[in-house]
């Protein structure tokens, strides 16, 4: 059987499926990985580079998973799961425990509430009365992020140790300076984000995303 393939960007958040299957041991074995560019909409590398990415996914957005099978899967939520799912060193609880719905639902908070609203934030179009109302939501998702997430001042997001659920939290933070949002405003998501970024295998997950993009 062929290996499923992932479709993502260095920065975006389809680069936390890339570090999370990075971290899990199957890149190369069951998940091919390979940069796609969503203002072209084109792939970049692998053996479709240069094709047209809609013709992969009618929705031109990453993270993309195309199974052995061809089913697509397009969404944080499923693509992070799957990744979950095919480990081989664990980044998420087994499925059906208590323990792997919590997981879905800190997977299902970050996309709806946290990335759903500083996203935003890149719009260029945005009028300052928007923005300021945008940054201000912001804020108050970090502030629950900040006192009620991470009180007990937690390394990791749900449990004692990495998961999935880690890799997308830390790329949505990650685009802060970006977007323009101070994280020194929420320590305990300023520690957090530092201590994540430090972890080992996520410098070595960034590193080969650099090296993998077409003008390394």
């Amino acid at each position: 059987m062929s290996n499923a393939t992932l479709y993502y960007t260095t920065t975006s958040c389809g680069a936390s499926n890339f570090i999370a299957a990075h971290r899990a041991g199957i890149l190369g074995s069951k998940l091919e990985a390979y940069q796609a560019d969503i203002g072209s909409h084109k792939v970049l590398t692998g053996p479709k580079a240069g094709s047209d990415f809609y013709a992969i996914n009618p929705k031109g957005n990453v993270p993309t998973i195309v199974l052995a099978d061809g089913t697509v899967l397009n969404e944080n939520a499923a693509t992070l799961q799957w990744i979950a799912d095919n480990a081989v060193t664990p980044v998420g609880a087994a499925n059906g425990t208590s323990e792997r719905y919590l997981l879905q639902s800190k997977l299902s908070w970050i996309s709806s509430e946290l990335h759903g609203t500083v996203g935003g934030l890149f719009n260029p179009t945005l009028s300052a009365e928007v923005r300021e109302f945008v940054v201000a939501k912001s804020y108050q998702k970090l502030q629950f992020l900040n006192d009620v997430e991470l009180a007990d001042g937690r390394k990791f997001f749900v449990g004692s140790g990495f998961t999935v659920a880690d890799s997308y939290l830390y790329i949505v933070l990650s685009w802060s300076p970006y977007i323009k949002l101070d994280l020194s405003k929420f320590p305990k998501v300023e520690a957090y984000f530092k201590s994540i970024s430090e972890l080992e295998f996520v410098k070595e997950a960034h590193a080969a995303m650099t090296k993998a993009s077409p003008s390394a």
